[in-house]
């Protein structure tokens, strides 16, 4: 069971640290196909809406989470 618990708090860490990691506006790059194929289908411009990186604030927490949950899988 706690094999189990500790699967699940790494992979939420690194959904989160995905979403802070992906610039405001923009879809995660796990989704970014589906999107593309949605609005091919719809007849729309397949390209997503661009924006700039995400602030250095997001981009590091999003890196320390990264670093907090291969420390939990190692021990």
């Amino acid at each position: 069971m706690s094999e189990l618990v500790i699967v699940i708090l790494i992979i939420a860490l690194l959904g989160a640290a995905a979403a802070l990691a992906t610039p405001p506006g923009r879809i995660p790059l796990a989704l970014r196909g589906v999107y593309r194929i949605l609005k091919k289908d719809r007849g729309e411009c397949a390209a997503p809406p661009s924006s700039g990186p995400a602030p250095l604030w997001r981009r590091i927490l999003a890196f320390l989470l990264v670093v907090f949950a291969a420390l939990i899988a190692l021990v």
